[in-house]
């Protein structure tokens, strides 16, 4: 979907949520910003338009202006049909829209995006470090992303130029994509690379031409046992292993990429987890202050120890 009707989408949702009344398609082709051409060209428009939207689940109204007389139908969303009840999210479920979110940014709709973002973070159910400024980090192409998520939805064959890393060239690769996650400020592909016979892991980064999506639907099945996390863990089996205990309740960004989390009493819990490096991690546990204890390795404890008594000198 390209970014200006991703725009009209949202101008013309934002358009039909603010009236009190029915809009009649004349009023909206005058003051929903996005729609032009001929008469014939803008009804198009705005019929696929209207599929789309109820396809994303967003209910339209459609009545007339004026119950007394028989005119031309008009158009309203109602908020409470709209509205997502944000409040009885998990911190998992606000993690995920955290991310959609940031695939807005540095976009035409980045304001919408950050905006959106604030209210989200605000429930307190987000993890501070998750705030959505971070995702500013990550290097991706949404174009990429939503076909490679049509391509899992179709179950379909995607093919597409892959550079690794070091590698001077890219490689042409047939894969069945199995996942898609975000990893450590990196999207990443999970899939059965089809000319190499095995279940490989890309980094969208890497990704250096369009993905061509195949036609056909139902060319493969998921295994039912198959979880990403367990090769995004292989992929960057290079990082450092951290054992530490963690405030009940918080943290949910450092629980969200445990490789195990036990119970240690009725305060903390013991959770191990992998990072990049000691200095990523320093960054980490600093973050969090004292709703994280570093136990393992003694090296990252001996590092946030001297930070902390850095910090405190420096500040009386």
């Amino acid at each position: 979907m390209s970014s200006a009707k991703t725009e009209r989408l949202v101008n013309l949702t934002m358009a039909l949520l603010a009236t009190s009344r029915y809009m009649q398609k004349s009023e909206i082709f005058r003051k929903v910003a996005g729609y032009s051409g001929t008469q014939e060209t803008k009804e198009r428009m705005f019929e696929r338009d209207k599929d789309d939207l109820r396809a994303l689940g967003i209910e339209i109204e459609v009545a007339s202006a004026d119950p007394l007389f028989e005119d031309e139908p008009g158009y309203r969303i109602k908020p409470e049909t709209y509205q997502m009840p944000i409040k009885t999210f998990t911190p998992t479920e606000i993690g995920i829209l955290s991310t959609a979110l940031g695939l807005w940014l540095d976009s035409s709709l980045e304001d919408i995006a950050l905006g959106a973002a604030r209210r989200v973070n605000s429930t307190a159910l987000l993890d501070p470090a998750l705030e959505i400024n971070s995702l500013r980090t990550m290097n991706f192409s949404a174009e990429g992303l939503l076909d490679v998520t049509k391509a899992l939805a179709n179950r379909s064959e995607i093919a597409f130029s892959y550079r690794k890393a070091g590698a001077a060239k890219s490689d042409n690769r047939r894969v069945n994509p199995l996942g898609l996650s975000a990893w450590k400020g990196e999207w990443y592909l999970v899939g059965e690379d089809l000319d190499r016979s095995d279940i490989r892991t890309f980094n969208f980064s890497r990704i250096s031409s369009k993905i061509d999506i195949s036609k056909k639907r139902d060319m493969y099945e998921i295994p039912p046992d198959f979880n990403i996390k367990d090769y995004l863990i292989m992929h960057n089996a290079e990082g450092i292993q951290i054992r530490a205990k963690v405030k009940r309740a918080q943290a949910e960004a450092l629980r969200a990429k445990a490789l195990e989390i036990k119970n240690f009493d009725e305060e903390w819990d013991e959770i191990s987890y992998q990072s990049e490096s000691n200095a990523a991690a320093l960054q980490e546990a600093l973050w969090y202050c004292d709703s994280l204890i570093i136990e393992q390795p003694e090296e990252l404890r001996s590092l946030v120890l001297a930070s902390l008594e850095k910090v405190a000198k420096s500040h009386g």
